[in-house]
């Protein structure tokens, strides 16, 4: 285990002729999963040495970094020589600095390849402490200066940190006080992923979906805005103490509503502070609310294929009993895999698909919208419009406040008849969801505790679908796992085994035609839609951008951290 009291009493005891501790093999390897380690080669010319010396002092009190030496003849306990990444060198260069970065958890594969030993990098760049201190904090992740203080850009980086948005800032009102935690369990134990999403869902599902649209709910309004930056520490103390005050304790609360934002007010407000927020007025002089009917893309793109997702009753990904599925005897999980389970008794209900022509999923969202076709539903969710239907992004210019800011990942089209549900989940980008027809509502819940949403791999499940009867089947489990599901049914939580969730504060975010929803990255969230009266369909399209503040995942306990890809972003 590496921390700063470690390394100094090992240096003090071993390395009293020398200012730099002498890494063992064994030393790099148990320091390198939690932070870099940056060493001479011995033996070391003097300049190099003395670089050395004053970038340690630099890092001293960072948990994330080591500077040190090795020896020349590094070996492993196996007598496996250190390798060199790249294993080149350049004329003139020497080894005489090497880099290990931390070394990434790896969280995504329950599976994991074999271990290898860790290789070194070359340090190529000046042998000048300030180049590399530099080079340190750019690729460690650090904000260090040489005197070892913290940089402008690290007290930012803290102060962020600092003042992430909870929604206890703005509310006390949790899901166990929506439910009054009395026979939870025993009411609402049944599930149903492949039946009609309808009213009867033990009498919750109505409840819960109407107090969403009540027009009376507390909205938290611009004047109580906690906003944030570097020159106005006394109006956030005042404004925070006046959020305390009028907390909502007896609803859900609802989304704070603003017109559009100067690129300063949504960065500094919203995306440093991971903030969700519904913004009005945003697409007014976009041309998609009347020019982006059915028949408009039907002539555009009705020959293209396109691939949708289908359940027999709207819920999309809900999570349920494995035991379900007709493979389930014999089906079998590595028991290595099995092990690491937290819930190997549930599965992911990943929806049936298919390709066909785009006009015919139009057909069929109408049939489905006018009750000419029954117990099926068809949804086109993140359809890149870059990549199928690119002629659209000239009526969708974006916006001002976020385009210099957030570099965006996707762009995506949500269509279906309008009756969906999308289980709760998160997503790895912040995003902006943008309605052009039909409504949402949007429930979402902090990344702060996760431990409260039982974040976790879940295995999953794919419905099958016979085109030709109409007949869903819950026929394939499958070998993978989901990483973003929760295994809480919001509408029906079973307190029992899920006792967290009763602590989790939920707040509605309900968008209708031309709001844009600001969502930023690793917020759980369910969506329910509706169709536009009119139209009698849901459409919206949103922007994935790579996030300002991330975390591993799955991790119920990582915390949220400035991104690296924004470092500029911080002065």
């Amino acid at each position: 285990h590496h921390d700063v009291t470690y390394r100094v009493s090992r240096c003090s005891e071993l390395c009293q002729s020398s200012p730099l501790y002498q890494f063992s093999p064994q030393d790099v390897e148990s320091i390198l999963p939690e932070a870099c380690v940056f060493a001479g080669v011995l033996p070391l010319d003097q300049t190099v040495a003395a670089s050395l010396v004053a970038v340690e002092r630099a890092f001293g009190y960072e948990e994330r970094v080591v500077v040190g030496v090795i020896q020349a003849d590094f070996r492993w306990e196996t007598g496996e020589a250190l390798r060199w990444e790249g294993n080149r060198k350049l004329p003139g260069e020497t080894k005489d600095v090497a880099f290990f970065p931390r070394a990434v958890v790896e969280r995504n594969c329950l599976i994991l390849p074999p271990k290898v030993k860790p290789k070194a990098q070359f340090y190529t760049q000046s042998r000048s402490p300030a180049v590399m201190l530099e080079f340190i904090n750019q690729n460690c992740n650090t904000y260090r200066t040489l005197e070892g203080d913290l940089s402008f850009q690290g007290l930012h980086r803290e102060e962020i940190l600092g003042n992430i948005f909870h929604v206890a800032d703005v509310s006390s009102f949790s899901i166990g006080m929506k439910f009054g935690l009395t026979n939870t369990t025993e009411q609402c134990s049944e599930n149903s992923n492949t039946g009609p999403t309808d009213t009867g869902t033990c009498g919750l599902y109505e409840g819960v979906h109407r107090e969403f649209r009540d027009t009376g709910g507390y909205r938290y309004t611009e004047e109580e805005s906690v906003t944030f930056n570097v020159e106005n520490n006394l109006k956030q103390t005042i404004d925070s103490a006046n959020a305390r005050e009028n907390k909502v304790s007896n609803k859900i609360v609802e989304c704070e509503r603003i017109p559009v934002p100067t690129r300063a007010e949504f960065f500094h407000s919203y995306v440093k502070r991971s903030r969700p927020v519904v913004i009005t007025g945003a697409m007014k002089d976009w041309n998609v609310f009347e020019n982006w009917s059915n028949e408009f893309l039907r002539k555009q793109f009705g020959k293209e294929e396109v691939h949708i997702k289908l359940t027999s009753g709207g819920e999309y990904e809900g999570v349920e009993d494995a035991s379900l599925w007709e493979d389930y005897r014999t089906f079998q999980i590595p028991s290595h895999v099995q092990d690491q389970l937290q819930f190997p008794d549930l599965v992911v209900v990943r929806p049936a698909t298919m390709n066909l022509k785009f006009a015919k999923f139009l057909d069929m969202i109408e049939e489905i919208a006018h009750s000419e076709v029954k117990n099926i539903s068809a949804y086109l969710e993140y359809s890149s419009i870059p990549q199928y239907m690119p002629t659209l992004e000239a009526d969708i210019p974006g916006f001002p406040f976020v385009t210099p800011l957030l570099t965006r990942r996707h762009l995506n089209m949500w269509l279906s008849d309008g009756n969906t549900l999308g289980k709760l989940h998160f997503d790895p980008f912040d995003n902006l969801l943008c309605q052009i027809s039909g409504k949402k509502e949007v429930v979402l819940f902090e990344p702060h505790d996760n431990t409260r949403l039982y974040e976790a791999h879940i295995p999953e499940a794919i419905l099958g679908y016979n085109n030709r009867t109409g007949q869903f089947r819950r026929k394939t489990l499958l070998d993978s796992t989901s990483m973003v599901m929760s295994p809480v049914d919001i509408l029906k939580p079973d307190f029992k085994r899920f006792p967290k969730f009763s602590a989790a504060l939920p707040m509605n975010c309900t968008i209708e035609e031309g709001d844009v929803l600001f969502m930023p990255a690793h917020w759980w969230h369910e969506v329910q839609s509706f169709p536009s009266r009119t139209q009698h369909r849901n459409l919206a399209i949103n922007f994935w951008y790579e996030p300002f503040l991330t975390r591993e995942f799955p991790c119920p306990t990582c915390s949220l951290d400035v991104n690296p890809h924004y470092r500029h972003l911080l002065g």
